[in-house]
């Protein structure tokens, strides 16, 4: 990696705050191509601000990680979640990009995967916002990093 090139709280998720960040990031340093990375459920807490980042022509790249649910820990809202489905989480998101003004990529293969960044890189060299909704299987477990 190349020093200074990474900003973000460390060890945790970028829950609520990751496309704020980017677009600071990217009005800072236009000429740096800003990644962001987050779940379907963090899109839940910040994502409308993809239309903040194609209104304030800072053109940033945020991977979503598409599972359908929301991490929780194993066992976890036991009762809400077969009641309820409390967790679940159901949208195409890159269509939800794309009606705030950004380009929607939806990736369901892994193969796909680094051909879609490299389109992100282009249309963000082109002023674009960029969401590309990667679709990935439900894992429920507890993240063993330190």
């Amino acid at each position: 990696t190349i020093p200074h090139s990474y900003i973000g709280w460390g060890k945790t998720t970028h829950l609520g705050y990751g496309i704020p960040l980017m677009i600071g990031t990217k009005l800072a340093k236009p000429d740096k191509f800003c990644l962001n990375f987050m779940g379907d459920g963090a899109f839940g807490m910040s994502g409308l601000d993809i239309e903040t980042s194609v209104r304030a022509g800072a053109p940033i790249t945020t991977v979503l990680l598409n599972n359908g649910d929301m991490a929780t820990y194993p066992g976890g809202y036991q009762t809400a979640r077969e009641l309820y489905n409390v967790t679940k989480m159901t949208g195409d998101y890159a269509k939800i990009a794309e009606g705030m003004g950004a380009v929607g990529i939806t990736v369901t293969r892994p193969a796909d995967v680094a051909p879609a960044l490299r389109r992100a890189q282009q249309l963000n060299a082109e002023g674009k916002t960029v969401l590309i909704d990667v679709h990935s299987n439900m894992e429920s477990r507890k993240s063993r990093f330190d």
